[in-house]
Formats: structure tokens, sequence, C-alpha cells
């Protein structure tokens, strides 16, 4: 999976392809070409400048197991750099918990493309940096292959293994982006494109919303008095809930949500109560509608409001295996509200490759949060 590492453009994949058929996802370790040619399906986009680290288990035709990318960092100079070095003792770690038999890295960079680039020796230094961290554990460096980009045709190289090479198969032909597709999983051809989708809108109507959202908020507060002035104290909570699934509804019917329903919206996941009833949305049959409407606010709330509609995106993304999507919206919401608690402890599980069937589990507590509330939720969809 994907996520905000920090407040930089840096970021962790984990395996996008948790939940599926491992035999849809099975890698034959003699053909690298395909390899390249199925990160974009892995990553649900096509990577650029970046390291990606492949994990593997069980021989000799080994399972896909987590699958982990950053940013690559070249310094220009025979050593590593400081910040690679971070990141290869957080793909080591990840490999040792992950008990991989094996693991590959894979280069996607421009500015290493010619075989004959001077940046080798920085490159050996972090090959020679990666099997000393893995010498503690199970895993074994099978490879490292290099490539200018991710193509039909573009040669690959090897810093291992002889200085083997050799071409990409057709990345959109590739049976693993075949799975993905039919799964119904986008891919995305940058990842700039993935970044877009929460792009925050207009300056003067996210202005517009927070003047909504003042208002909102001081209403919000008069009939909260009034409601601890009654016999049942949730009953402003019930309602909130119940207004998020109301807008649920109309963003599955295709209506239109305004800028009044949005301020509204924000203002009742303010409480953290209800934003936890939430999470359980991600692991129900509104799972989808329920995303698109978070996707729509993070859009056009400001901040700090934002983030709450952020992290559940995040969360609903993470718990369906796609990591990309996941960490840029745990770093939005970290850069609309840099003490936002939830994204940030949602984003270090990302980044330690804590798999989606884990961080699942914070929907059981969505579901005892709504119950107290006085509202049922759908009930979880069962994993196959």
């Amino acid at each position: 999976m994907t996520t905000h590492a920090s407040a930089s453009s840096s970021n962790f994949s984990d395996n996008p392809a948790d939940g599926l058929s491992s035999n849809q996802f099975a890698v034959r370790l003699s053909d690298r070409g395909e390899l390249f040619a199925a990160l974009p399906a892995l990553l649900g986009f096509r990577p650029e400048r970046s390291i990606v680290a492949v994990t593997l288990s069980g021989k000799p035709t080994s399972a896909l197991g987590a699958v982990m990318r950053h940013d690559l960092f070249l310094g220009g100079g025979t050593a590593a750099t400081e910040s690679m070095c971070a990141v290869l003792k957080q793909f080591g770690a990840v490999c040792e918990r992950e008990n991989a038999t094996g693991v590959l890295l894979l280069l996607v960079d421009d500015r290493i493309a010619d075989s004959r680039a001077t940046s080798h020796g920085e490159l050996a230094s972090m090959v020679a940096m990666f099997e000393d961290l893995l010498d503690s554990t199970p895993t074994e460096l099978l490879d490292v292959l290099v490539t200018g980009e991710i193509a039909n045709g573009r040669e690959w190289f090897s810093l291992l293994a002889g200085g083997a090479r050799g071409v990409q198969s057709d990345p959109s032909s590739s049976h693993v982006a075949v799975a993905q597709v039919l799964g119904g999983r986008a891919i995305r051809s940058s990842r700039s494109d993935l970044e877009a989708t929460i792009e925050v809108g207009p300056a003067l109507e996210r202005m517009k919303i927070a003047a909504l959202i003042d208002n909102a908020r001081e209403k919000a507060f008069l009939k909260g008095e009034l409601a601890e002035w009654t016999a049942d104290p949730e009953r402003g909570r019930r309602r909130a809930l119940e207004s998020v699934l109301s807008a649920i509804a109309r963003v599955s019917s295709g209506e239109r949500v305004s800028a009044q329903d949005c301020a509204q919206l924000a203002v009742t996941l303010d409480d953290v109560k209800v934003r936890d009833s939430a999470l359980a949305l991600a692991v129900g049959a509104c799972a989808d509608d329920a995303e698109q409407l978070w996707i729509l606010l993070a859009r056009n709330l400001p901040d700090p409001e934002r983030a709450n509609a952020a992290v559940l995106l995040g969360y609903s993304a993470y718990v369906r295996g796609d990591g990309p999507l996941a960490g840029i919206a745990f770093g939005a919401a970290l850069d609309s509200d840099p003490g936002h608690v939830l994204a940030g402890l949602l984003d270090r599980a990302l980044q330690s490759g804590l798999r989606p069937a884990a961080v699942r589990e914070l929907a059981s507590t969505g579901y005892e949060c709504a119950k107290k509330i006085g509202v049922t939720l759908p009930p979880p969809i069962e994993l196959a």
C-alpha cells in the first residue's frame, strides 16, 4: 500500500493485492519483463523514479507477498543517501515480519536507464546495505532490476545475475493487470493522476463552505445543549449519523450534495463517536458510495475539517487493498490537520506494512459506536 511517510512526497506501498486469489498473482521468476509489466497493476499507478520491493514466499513458483514502493532519492555520490537508508530499513523490517523467502528490488528511473550510468556506485552501496539488513532474516535478495520507465518493449537490466537484460512485456496485457481490471480496480497512468482524486476544489467554494460551517457549528452547539437536557443524550449523535447515511444514499442515487450539505457533514464528523461509527461503512454494502462521499468532502471542505473526510477515505481504501489511494488520503489528512490522531495512527500502520485484514478490525469499533448511538449500520460483507 502507499502512505504519506512525512510532510514530503515520499510514499510506501504494501500489498494492494491483499484479499485476492494468490493464483492470480503468481510470479514467474524467469520472466522479469512480466514483473515490470505487472507493477502498474500492483501499485495502482505507473511508477516513476521509484524503488519497489516485491516480496515472495514459497519455492519454486513463488507467491507474491508485500509490495513496497518509495520515491528513489539519488544523491549523486558513491554512497546511499540517508533517506534511502531509512527506506531500505523499512523494507527490511517488512520482509522480516512477513517471513518472506525472497525479495526483488525494481528501480524505475529515467536517470539510470542506461546500464553504463554513473549512479551505479550509489546503487551498489544501496544493494550492499540491503543485503546486510537481510542477513538476520530468512529473506534472500534475489535480484536488483533497473529500467528507465514502465513501457512495452522498454529494456531492463540487472545489477546482479551477471548483468542479465531483457525487454518488458505489455503492461496493459499483464495477467495481473487483467485480474485487477476484472476486479474493478483502476490503474492510473501516474501517481499525479491518483493525487488528483482528492485535489482541493476552487478556493471560493471552500471559503463559502467554511462560512457555512461556522454557522452550522453554532446551531449544532445550541442543539447539543438541548440534547443534554433530555433523557436521551445520544439523540444528537443519532440524528447526525443518520444524516451521514442519508447523504450516502443521495450520492448513490446521483443526487447533488450541496455546499450546505457539505458544511453540515463537516460539523457532523467533528464528533469523534460519529466519525468512528463511519469507519464501519468501509466494510459494508454501501462502502463504494460512502467512499464517493468522502472524496467529495475531501475535495471541497476547508482545513482542518477536510482531515476527517480524508482519513475516512484513506481507511476505506486501506481495507479494500488500495494502498496508493490510502497513503495519499492519509497524507492529505495530515496536511490539513497535522495533529489528527487517527490519521497519524493509520499512516504509521500503512508505512509499517500492516495488512488490510489487520486494520479492518477497526470497523468493529465503528459498529459498536453506532450501536451505542442507536443506529443500525449495513452489516459487513464477509471476505471470500
